[in-house]
């Protein structure tokens, strides 16, 4: 009887362990989006320096966390201070392609080309060669204005589309977004023809966005009506 009684115990003790956490993760992370979407930062805050986040979550997954509260209030201070401290921790190669990545696009979007190019140097050896080249690409034509990945971007155009069928509107921003690319990179050319046969449709697939508007501004700068 007391070795049963021993061996119901154990069975609790060992699901206890392995399920309480699950559901404490689970009910921290509902609540952690919660407060997120509902813009409660200074909650939101607290429940990640709180024991049960601390418990549920390992060090580099709260302090991400944290990066998209300050991405989301728009804190550049503290956004950079907090790339700075992720840079810094001791995180597997994954992690930090995770940091980098984040960090080159925010950094791309604030047009800090110093930052951006640190961010794709800490990245190299750990973001994927495709994920990159990508990264450098886009680098190279919107913070540095060169026009010597054409070819590339009407490569990666043409296998996203056969430029004939029609695009449903998950597929128009992507191919959008690469046409301003191409037609942009021929816009430092001064090659009107050609920017205005990526251009053209890219208004179309691009309507509605900032995109649009710059290309407009191009339009409007180099007198294409």
């Amino acid at each position: 009887m007391s070795k049963n009684l021993n061996l119901i115990i154990i069975v609790i003790m060992t699901l206890v362990f392995i399920f309480v956490p699950i559901i404490m993760k689970k009910v921290v992370w509902k609540k952690l989006l919660s407060q997120l979407d509902n813009e409660q930062y200074d909650e939101f805050y607290k429940t990640l320096d709180s024991n049960a986040c601390k418990f549920s979550y390992q060090a580099f997954n709260r302090e991400y966390m944290r990066l998209s509260g300050y991405l989301a209030q728009r804190n550049d201070a503290k956004i950079e201070e907090q790339f700075d401290l992720l840079k810094n921790m001791r995180i597997s190669n994954k992690q930090k392609a995770s940091v980098a990545s984040r960090g080159f696009y925010y950094y791309l979007e604030k047009g800090k080309i110093k930052k951006a190019e640190g961010m794709l140097s800490y990245g190299k050896s750990y973001i994927d060669e495709k994920s990159f080249k990508n990264m450098q690409i886009q680098f190279s034509i919107l913070m540095k204005k060169e026009a010597k990945y054409i070819e590339d971007c009407k490569d990666i155009l043409n296998g996203m589309w056969d430029g004939k069928s029609a695009l449903d509107n998950n597929k128009k921003f992507p191919v959008g977004t690469i046409q301003y690319l191409i037609g942009l990179q021929y816009s430092y050319l001064k090659d009107v023809d050609h920017m205005m046969e990526y251009f053209t449709p890219a208004l179309e697939n691009l309507a509605g966005t900032p995109y649009e508007e710059d290309i407009r501004r191009i339009m409007n700068n180099l007198h294409v009506s």
